[in-house]
């Protein structure tokens, strides 16, 4: 179950819906336990398979490469550049970039309705958070926008969460 909280954005002049994280994050060594007993493997191979595919990913994303995790999604680098850009192709250099990311992008499945079904955001419910806000991760605090769609709901597809 999701939680969000109600959230006032100051430019709008109106409230959101922001999700809210609770709880300590779910690190390497709980996800490999689980991983472990829903597997044949040891949740000491789970977990060096897990810090292993780390470096291995980098250095395809490195070589300009996607990496592809069936089920899960796509990894790929984007960058930002400086300025509002220059005027001719040739001008273009690396000194223009300025940061680099990682974007993720969810693996998809077409459902029966014709609409898309995204990895790890499949059959979600909400439900508004109650508890102290001193529960929270320290990143839910005051985003409107930081992790939700900031009242629009929809991704690029024009599917409703997912």
């Amino acid at each position: 179950m999701l939680f969000f909280k109600s959230m006032y954005q100051k430019l709008t002049k109106k409230w959101y819906p922001v999700l809210v994280t609770v709880n300590d994050p779910v690190e390497t060594q709980e996800l490999a336990e689980r991983v472990a007993r829903e597997s044949s493997m040891s949740p000491g191979d789970v977990h060096n398979v897990i810090r292993t595919i780390v470096p291995i990913m980098t250095d395809y994303l490195r070589d300009g490469r996607p990496v592809h995790l069936e089920g899960l999604g796509w990894f790929r680098f984007t960058c930002q550049a400086t300025g509002k850009g220059v005027d001719t192709e040739e001008e273009v250099n690396a000194q223009q970039i300025t940061g680099v990311r990682v974007q993720f992008t969810p693996e998809r499945e077409r459902n029966m309705g014709g609409g898309y079904t995204r990895a790890l955001v499949d059959d979600l419910s909400f439900t508004k958070w109650k508890g102290d806000d001193a529960d929270l991760m320290p990143d839910d605090t005051d985003d409107p926008d930081g992790g939700s769609d900031g009242g629009g709901g929809e991704d690029e597809s024009g599917d409703l969460f997912g």
